[in-house]
């Protein structure tokens, strides 16, 4: 089956677990065929709400959905927390349980028939395991897919817009949860002690401070609502920009279809730990051949010495 790359669909909802199933079977792949997944986790966040990291791409996905021509998963909440999950309210999952875990997920999105899908994580801390997660589910199922950071992307205009540059729980998340959820923002609670510096000498578990800030430069918040939203306009704008790019190009006719590479939907998917059991049966049966063999040789090899003698 081709790569879809019709039109926009004519519908304002773009969460798909707002949509009828019969709807969903009725756009996807042949209207929509792009999914954005919301991934971040529970943790502290200096002075805006435990779920920023969920709160932030799951918001930056619904802005930029229509102009992918794409739907909106609903967030993974939890995430690969180590530094900061010993505080209060903060979830840590381990990291090789979530990269299972958000696998998983892209597969069942895969084999529901979206071509495209770009992960749109909110928390640094689960980097590394969803570019393993993304690079299975691409391996195991040809689903084209991505990782994409918004405050790695949007690190190089931060300070010009707010003046200071972003950092966990800084200058750019306060400003965006103050441009999208005010409510979850809460200036009263402000202390500079809880601000502390990340070096890269110090590995601390948890991190002594709610907001990090980076190569001696403070971020403090700034609580200014029409800058805020300013700065959130720029976000919008700017990452729309850069992943309508990446759709274009991966639904270009020269790309190869998806579907042609796709693995059984039926087919289930190996955990990491089946597929370490699969590798030690294969290579016992492949010691037990090889000393059945050998004892083969060895027992015919005396009965041709007994016919000699």
């Amino acid at each position: 089956m081709p790569r879809s790359t019709s039109g926009p669909a004519s519908r304002r909802e773009r969460r798909i677990d707002r949509i009828n199933w019969m709807e969903f079977a009725e756009l996807v792949p042949r209207r929509v065929n792009t999914l954005l997944l919301p991934v971040g986790t529970l943790e502290a966040h200096g002075i805006t709400s435990l779920g920023t990291d969920n709160e932030i791409p799951a918001r930056l996905s619904e802005a930029i959905a229509e102009r992918l021509n794409a739907f909106v998963a609903p967030v993974i909440p939890y995430g690969v927390t180590a530094h900061l999950g010993a505080l209060a309210g903060g979830t840590h999952i381990p990291a090789p349980a979530f990269a299972e875990y958000a696998g998983a997920v892209m597969a069942a999105f895969a084999h529901q028939g979206f071509q495209n899908i770009i992960v749109m994580n909110g928390h640094g801390g689960n980097t590394e395991a969803l570019r393993d997660a993304t690079r299975r589910a691409h391996e195991e199922t040809g689903v084209f897919v991505a990782v994409f950071n918004w405050w790695v992307e949007m690190s190089p205009y931060v300070e010009e817009s707010l003046g200071a540059p972003g950092g966990h729980a800084g200058v750019d998340e306060t400003a965006a949860m103050l441009a999208i959820a005010p409510a979850q923002v809460f200036p009263a609670r402000w202390d500079p002690s809880l601000a502390f510096e990340h070096r890269e000498s110090l590995a601390a578990f948890p991190a002594p401070g709610s907001l990090l800030y980076y190569r001696g430069k403070r971020s403090d918040p700034v609580f200014n609502t029409r800058t805020a939203a300013k700065f959130w306009e720029q976000v919008v704008e700017h990452v729309g920009e850069v992943l309508e790019d990446l759709v274009a190009r991966w639904n270009r006719e020269g790309m190869p279809a998806t579907q042609r590479r796709r693995a059984p939907a039926n087919r289930p998917r190996r955990t990491a730990g089946e597929r370490g059991t699969e590798e030690v049966e294969a290579g016992a049966k492949a010691g037990a051949g090889a000393k059945a063999g050998a004892g083969a040789k060895a027992g015919a090899g005396a009965k041709a010495q007994r016919e000699k003698k």
